[in-house]
């Protein structure tokens, strides 16, 4: 071998030692499209769409957060670590209720990809102009004896498609509804005037407002009411969600409160989450929810049951809702 040949090996040789093996790392891919026409919806119909994330590299890709482009939209995953070579479903939901026309809403999906952190997925709507109904729900809260604020459900369309309300009737006797007509610079409709009247139960209470119109796609339209009335036990918040917690994170705390009444005692009814009484000095309790610390990833729909030594509520609960990761 002369001596430029060994100074050419000797040189590979130092080159090769000094690069070292390629560093292992996951890789993001969106199998298929990242952008949908869903063409022509109604302003009341909930679109639901799923796009497949792959990870395409040799160590585990995590999904660190789902970041919507409007309020409107939500995005959960079906897993929220994906091992190389492995996939998983993204699922995008729409609240289509307060657009009208053309519009894009997506989901900007953030990965540990050192490559590609940040892709987005979008979905293109055509919004008919029909009936938007905002907000879609009512929670009176806790309602004191005397009854609770004026609260309010706009029904409203494009002044190019007018509709009418036939009726709107509360199912719960101690609800009122009142409508009134609603004038905006792109949209009218009718205003529903609610209040929850003195003489509510004790308790918890959910019911709903039946509205007939006359419009043909949307000719009943029903909103769901619910509240807390003064006296037995009162819980706040109503239900604790959560968009996605790792094992052992908490997820807050729920008030439990009520005239000569004692919480015996909580429990839940999914091993993924664990609930925790803490007796307050003023003789309310406070129970702390968190996710389980061997919870699995996945999703999680669980009650935590509250009991008490009241005889007309012996026992009350409230949901847990969210994605494990």
């Amino acid at each position: 071998m002369s001596r430029n040949d060994r100074i050419g090996t000797g040189a590979l040789a130092l080159l090769l030692t000094s690069v070292g093996p390629v560093a292992a790392a996951p890789r993001a891919v969106i199998l298929g499209t990242t952008h949908i026409a869903a063409g022509a919806v109604e302003p009341g119909d909930l679109q639901h769409h799923s796009f497949v994330l792959r990870n395409d590299g040799d160590s585990p890709l995590a999904i660190e957060a789902l970041e919507p482009t409007c309020y409107c939209t939500s995005a959960k995953a079906d897993q929220w670590e994906i091992a190389p070579g492995a996939s998983t479903t993204i699922r995008v939901t729409i609240d289509p209720s307060d657009f009208v026309g053309m519009v894009t809403k997506g989901v900007e999906i953030l990965t540990n990809d050192p490559k590609t952190p940040k892709q987005l997925v979008d979905v293109d709507l055509d919004i008919r102009p029909g009936i938007a109904v905002i907000p879609p729900e009512l929670d009176a809260g806790a309602v004191p004896p005397a009854g609770s604020k004026r609260l309010q459900v706009d029904l409203k369309a494009a002044r190019t498609r007018p509709f009418k309300v036939k009726s709107a009737i509360a199912e719960l006797p101690f609800v009122s509804v009142e409508p009134e007509p609603l004038e905006l610079e792109e949209r009218a409709g009718t205003r529903l005037v609610v209040k929850v009247l003195p003489g509510a139960p004790p308790g918890p209470f959910a019911g709903k407002i039946v509205v007939e119109t006359d419009d043909a796609s949307r000719p009943r339209i029903e909103i769901p009411v619910r509240g807390v009335g003064a006296g037995g036990v009162a819980i706040h918040p109503a239900r604790i969600l959560f968009d996605a917690a790792a094992a052992g994170a908490d997820l807050g705390s729920v008030a439990v409160s009520g005239k000569a009444v004692k919480v015996t005692r909580v429990s839940t009814s999914s091993p993924q989450i664990e609930a925790v009484l803490h007796p307050n000095t003023d003789g309310t309790y406070r129970v702390n929810v968190r996710v389980a610390a061997g919870a699995k990833p996945g999703r999680v729909m669980a009650k935590v049951i509250v009991a008490t030594t009241d005889a007309g509520q012996p026992e009350v609960s409230f949901p847990v809702m969210g994605m494990v990761r």
